[in-house]
């Protein structure tokens, strides 16, 4: 399973989100993102559609993110970027 997500990670191209003037932006580390479909985290635990996690890792350029998410579950989890909207940018 490892070898299909990387390669799967290699060969998207990245999202953009949209910040909230409407100028495409993309998605950065600590950035609050929403969970738009369940998918399963790093020790095979289930996270719900609609978790919100902060970004800690960006993978393939923006093909996909590493999200730690802490409720209603506790788990880290690598997530394509088209199955994540953000919710808030990180503050420098």
């Amino acid at each position: 399973m490892a070898s299909r997500v990387l390669t799967f990670v290699t060969e998207t191209s990245p999202r953009l989100a949209t910040r909230d003037r409407g100028e495409p932006s993309r998605i950065e580390e600590l950035d609050r993102v929403e969970l738009l479909a369940d998918v399963l985290g790093d020790d095979q635990v289930t996270v719900p559609a609609g978790s919100i996690g902060t970004v800690v890792a960006i993978w393939a350029g923006g093909a996909a993110f590493e999200v730690e998410f802490t409720r209603p579950v506790d788990a880290l989890a690598t997530v394509d970027a088209s199955l994540l909207r953000v919710v808030g940018h990180a503050t420098a």
